[in-house]
């Protein structure tokens, strides 16, 4: 049925689901699941032995950088050199994609399912023969934990096997979750679906994973008992496989306009929740977020701000801002992500490190990015032309030396956050105190007209 067999230690429900699912699938791996390194050892240990003659010995460990808030990696090289073991280790959310040794790899965006899957079979040495071989046989299997996660309907005709035959257990569109409860609990580990329609269950999936996300998301809006690094940390997921996800299907890049939304209302929590900027960074560098999901973050801080000390601010504008912030940058992940070391967009365009495609890209993201966005039916009145407009081109491409009057205000105070947040970053890499009278002068002298000045000036009583 496999042909290999895979340990799988992650504490994220929505990526256990992911990688138990795309692993089985796509490389006909057999997957064991832990949530704790110490559980997943303590299964090594016991199926490694030489003794053991009956399980299959592990082919690869995949494990996420931080489980239960302890660093896998360490342990698991603990593990592995204590006991002479030399199984090949994936690990994931680590600072960059890299081979560290001969059996030590690490891939930075977990939810990088294309990638992760590309690296696991390039480590299985599984060859398009065998997943050819593999996908001509009737029946596919496929792990029962992520249908009864996830799924309450059947999105095609699904089989059990009994006596070596395979039986229909649920037609396509069926309610499942009762039937789905009662195998389990009489031990099938999986079901099965014709070969040909395999990648159905996992569209399926994914498409009720945004839906998990995005009520994750709505049940914290609002919660006076979750706390900001809850939130922060619910946030990162949905924008992660937002961006890991901008190069799927038609139907999944639509439903991303569902998280958005949702991630706006807890943005706006975040900045209120945060006592000040300071606090806020501490709390971005412990969630081990990305440059641009961090930059967005407290971007929407600085604005919600700005908008609470202009006359025409309201709750309206804050939710719309978030939803833009939530997309301006989008296109820029896969580059940064590939260039941890990288910063400030500005510089990007004409960087060395960055090839002529990763360049383009730079120039026109928020081009890219408007026109995503313009298809959304939920999408905020305007916000395409602002995320358009985010570097102070009208037309989405390249970055302003002058900023034109001509823009929203909105745009002028998404315009003047990213800024403000440029000289506050840079400032702190630094090691240096961040102090208005410094960084206010320059803004003024950057921006230059009233109009812009008015915002600028609203940041003067900015908790630092």
């Amino acid at each position: 049925m496999f042909i290999s067999k895979t340990v799988v230690i992650c504490d994220n429900e929505f990526l256990s689901i992911l990688y138990l699912m795309n692993l089985e699938v796509y490389l006909a791996t057999e997957v064991e699941h832990f949530t704790t390194t110490e559980a997943a050892i303590d299964f090594l240990k016991t199926v490694n032995k030489p003794t053991n003659k009956t399980d299959k010995k592990v082919n690869l460990i995949i494990a996420l950088e931080m489980v239960n808030k302890k660093k896998s990696s360490i342990l698991l090289e603990e593990y592995r050199s204590g006991y002479g073991i030399k199984t090949p280790l994936l690990i994931l959310g680590s600072e960059k994609d890299m081979d560290l040794n001969p059996i030590t790899f690490s891939i930075s965006n977990r939810y990088n399912i294309q990638g992760i899957i590309k690296k696991a079979a390039g480590i299985l040495a599984v060859t398009a023969k065998q997943m050819a071989e593999m996908q001509i046989t009737p029946y596919y299997p496929v792990s029962i934990v992520p249908m009864v996660e996830v799924l309450k309907k059947a999105p095609c005709n699904i089989y059990f096997e009994e006596e070596s035959k395979f039986k229909l257990f649920a037609k396509n569109e069926d309610a499942l979750e009762l039937g789905l409860l009662s195998i389990k609990e009489k031990g099938h580990k999986y079901l099965f679906v014709k070969s040909g329609e395999r990648l159905v269950i996992v569209n399926k999936v994914s498409l009720h994973l945004i839906e998990k996300i995005t009520s994750s998301l709505k049940d914290l809006a609002g919660s006076t008992t979750a706390s900001t690094e809850k939130k922060v940390e619910a946030l990162s997921d949905g924008y992660e496989f937002a961006a890991a996800n901008l190069f799927s299907s038609d139907e999944i890049k639509t439903e991303m306009a569902e998280i958005a939304n949702a991630s706006a209302k807890v943005m706006g929590d975040v900045a209120k929740d945060s006592a000040n900027l300071k606090a806020l960074m501490a709390t971005m560098l412990n969630n081990k977020s990305g440059y641009i999901f961090t930059h967005s973050m407290i971007t929407s801080y600085v604005a919600n701000h700005i908008i609470k000390n202009v006359s025409w601010g309201g709750e309206n504008q804050t939710d719309k801002i978030n939803f833009i912030l939530f997309f301006h940058d989008i296109y820029l992940s896969p580059i940064y992500l590939k260039h941890p070391e990288l910063k400030f967009e500005k510089i990007l365009h004409n960087h060395p490190s960055l090839n002529e495609k990763e360049k383009e890209i730079v120039m026109n993201h928020a081009k890219m990015a408007a026109e995503l966005v313009v298809s959304y039916k939920r999408c905020p009145m305007g916000a395409d032309m602002m995320i358009k407009h985010h570097h102070g081109m009208k037309k989405g491409s390249g970055f302003a030396n002058k900023y034109p009057e001509d823009l929203s205000p909105l745009s002028k105070v998404l315009l003047v956050a990213e800024a403000f947040v440029e000289h506050f970053i840079e400032t702190t890499d630094r090691k240096e105190k961040v102090e208005m009278k410094a960084i206010i002068p320059k803004l003024v002298e950057e921006f230059g007209l009233p109009s812009y000045i008015k915002i600028v000036q609203t940041l003067v009583n900015l908790p630092l």
